[in-house]
């Protein structure tokens, strides 16, 4: 009995240790470590730097757009920095001079009245001290004066001369210069009536006066 039992106490180590041989991991592995996935956020796309320009069919500055409505006039006469000016929409004729960079020493600003309103396009002469609607004080009056002979040409007549016309102010005279700058040359007195401000009545006043 005992041999017997010595014997199966042999199989019993032998089998465990054939087990221990079969569930034992091969030569040179290595258990993996198992680390759980973590979804990163989408990087957010660079930004443009300072100064590169917008890209293609982006919308410029406002600031970049052109004013509408804004008034382009030619001051001439004493000033002092006779030129093409573009002025604000609604300025009036002593924005024009003040732009032009004010009145000259012999400017005469009471026979032009600064507080008419522009028009695009139109032509603002500043007068001078010593000349009169028709030419220098003291001197006879020009071939162009009503009543010296000869009638006011309204196709080459400069403001001053236009303004010496019966119902003709600075304002009108500055509408027959735009008119006739725009349209062409007067063909006759009529075509005056085309020249806003300007009725039946004004014409009937400058028949004998006046001529294209």
């Amino acid at each position: 009995m005992t041999r017997v039992a010595v014997f199966v106490l042999v199989l019993i180590v032998l089998a465990w240790i054939g087990l221990s041989i079969l569930l034992a991991p091969p030569p040179g592995s290595t258990e993996l470590e198992t680390v759980p996935l973590v979804s990163e956020p989408s990087a957010a796309p660079p930004l443009s730097p300072p100064g590169q320009s917008s890209p293609p069919g982006s919308t410029p500055p406002a600031s970049a757009q052109p004013a509408a409505g804004a008034l382009t006039v030619h001051v001439v006469g004493a000033v002092k920095k006779p030129g093409v000016y573009v002025l604000a929409p609604g300025s009036r004729i002593i924005d024009a001079v003040e732009a032009a960079g004010g009145m000259a020493k012999k400017a005469a600003p009471e026979q032009l009245n600064l507080a008419a309103p522009l028009t695009d396009g139109q032509q603002v002469v500043m007068p001078r001290a010593g000349k009169a609607a028709g030419g220098d004080v003291g001197q006879p009056p020009s071939s162009a004066s009503p009543g010296a002979g000869s009638k006011v040409s309204l196709n080459t007549a400069d403001a001053q001369e236009l303004q010496q016309l019966p119902g003709i102010g600075p304002s009108l005279a500055a509408r027959i210069i735009e008119f006739r700058t725009k349209n062409g040359p007067f063909t006759s007195l009529s075509d005056l009536d085309a020249v806003s401000g300007i009725g039946p009545s004004i014409l009937a006043n400058l028949e004998g006066l006046a001529e294209p």
